[in-house]
């Protein structure tokens, strides 16, 4: 087994382990579900990442539905 394989960490694990927070927002823009790609119109809820490093703080956010967050929330995916 390659030794990178063992230390690979996926997107979804770097985004958890570095998640701020989520927040239940309103959003007047369509938006897409990072977990099932539906289209998320005014309720979802908006998780924040951050990635310090030597230059400027990165934000990443990720939406989700609603409904799915909760289903997620109990999985323990997020």
């Amino acid at each position: 087994m390659p030794l990178d394989s063992l230390m690979y960490e996926s997107q979804d694990e770097a985004f958890k382990r570095r998640c701020i927070g989520w927040e239940f927002k309103y959003s007047l823009l369509p938006r897409r579900c990072h977990y099932t790609g539906r289209l998320i119109w005014l309720q979802a809820y908006m998780g924040t990442s951050i990635l310090t490093g030597p230059g400027d703080p990165i934000f990443e956010h990720r939406w989700c539905h609603k409904k799915e967050y909760l289903f997620l929330k109990i999985k323990g995916i997020i």
